[in-house]
């Protein structure tokens, strides 16, 4: 540690290089901060999904089974010292927007004033913040597992049917649809660069990748077989590849999908308890799958959409892949060759069975404080942050008699420097001066 310093002090080492060392070290060390976010009183119904703006990195939203909505002010408390808790600022009751339990949320990538969501009740709902009300609804005649949300103010829709659809927000009007799949649409997501490029997880196994602004939409379907050591060199045929019905990318449905910062790296999970990461950027199509090995103690199971989280870009020297397997632990795995590097497991997870205490919504906190928050089956939400056990006085000076009136003076001056400096990092991650 004092090396790592002394190399960023005297500029041997960048501050981006040093966060990411110490960031590495936090990620390894995750453990549930108790009694952070507060007992709900009148429900346990599961949370289906959290979302957390990216603007101040505080107001957290959260849709739940019941129909009823949460907003949240994550920096109230911090929820990290014993007796603080974050501030549920607004609750919508179950029932008043939604018939039925609310399956997606999300905030508008711009800013905080709009959020969308999603239900079951067949409908797309735009909200005013401010108000904390439905402004605009989109009817879409079909159950809703799955939205994105672009800058563009475009919206996809995984829908309980045979075709994505796209909502245009400022025209108030469905604009595309995308066909394709043979079976529900369980995942999409936007490429972050390229704002006509979406890719989707179906019931069917596959994974496509459109363009919107071609007629022929669909660019190419993912498929397991295609590796980088394959022997494989015919010329790529694309009406073969579209209707060839042996491509798959799964072997069972697919209800994950991420894409890295860069875009260059498509990660997906189904229900073939497998996680595969893509290689997008071959010149030609398909891209290939890198097969990288998580392991055996991924679990995936239930046909909804499951959250695939990573960490943020330059957060690490290695990005960090969070999966919530169907026991209830979440896992950490190095993404760029599958090492579990930690495992999140609930100390209150044995009053549950698996599927009631699994995860089944993740959200990051702001970049390199190693904060994440997860929703579970259960309708609790918890925190995970880096918590490191100090070492006392005792521990670090032996066997020092502590009836010698100066060792003891020593022992207690060490233990008030230690204090001093907790108070003091406490009050650097909140923002206070202290002289």
């Amino acid at each position: 540690m004092q090396s790592l310093l002394h190399d960023q002090r005297v500029g041997i080492i960048t501050p981006y290089e040093y966060a990411a060392t110490i960031t590495e070290v936090c990620q390894s060390n995750l453990k549930e901060v108790k009694g952070a976010f507060p007992l709900k009183n009148n429900t346990r119904a599961a949370i289906n999904w959290l979302s957390l703006e990216e603007q101040e990195w505080r107001y957290l939203l959260s849709a739940n089974a019941d129909s009823s909505i949460d907003l949240w002010d994550t920096n109230s408390g911090e929820g990290i010292n014993e007796g603080e808790k974050i501030t549920r600022l607004i609750h919508v009751p179950r029932k008043s927007a939604h018939t039925y339990g609310v399956l997606c949320i999300q905030w508008y990538p711009r800013d905080t004033g709009m959020f969308v969501t999603s239900s079951f009740d067949h409908t797309v709902k735009v909200w005013d913040t401010n108000e904390f009300s439905p402004v605009h609804e989109f009817n879409v005649d079909q159950r809703v597992y799955s939205i994105d949300v672009l800058e563009s103010a475009t919206v996809a829709v995984g829908l309980d049917q045979l075709f994505i659809r796209l909502l245009d927000l400022r025209s108030a009007a469905s604009a595309h649809t995308l066909s394709g799949h043979k079976g529900k649409t369980l995942s999409v997501k936007w490429h972050p660069l390229h704002t006509n490029v979406l890719a989707s997880g179906g019931y069917d196994g596959e994974v496509r990748i459109w363009d919107i602004r071609r007629s022929k939409s669909c660019l190419c379907r993912l498929d397991m077989l295609k590796t980088a050591d394959g022997d494989d060199i015919t010329e790529f045929n694309y009406v073969k590849h579209i209707r060839i019905p042996s491509v798959k990318a799964h072997l069972g449905p697919v209800n994950g999908l991420t894409w890295d910062s860069s875009g260059t790296l498509l990660y997906s999970a189904g229900n073939d308890d497998k996680v595969r990461v893509w290689d997008m950027t071959l010149p030609s199509p398909p891209p290939t799958n890198l097969l990288i090995n998580f392991g055996p103690l991924t679990r995936n199971k239930y046909p909804q959409t499951i959250p695939l989280l990573l960490n943020h870009r330059h957060e690490s020297n290695s990005p960090m892949l969070f999966f919530p397997s169907d026991n209830g632990d979440v896992y950490g795995f190095r993404a760029a060759d599958g090492k579990l590097i930690c495992r999140l497991h609930r100390s209150s997870s044995t009053k549950f069975t698996a599927q009631q205490d699994r995860t089944t919504a993740m959200v990051r906190g702001s970049p390199f404080l190693s904060k994440y928050i997860h929703g579970t089956a259960n309708g609790a939400l918890v925190m995970w942050a880096p918590m490191f056990d100090l070492p006392t006085a005792t521990q670090v000076f032996g066997d020092l008699v502590h009836d010698d009136d100066e060792e003891y003076e020593l022992i207690s001056t060490v233990e008030a420097e230690q204090k001093r400096l907790c108070l003091r990092q406490e009050a650097k991650r909140k923002g206070i001066e202290l002289g």
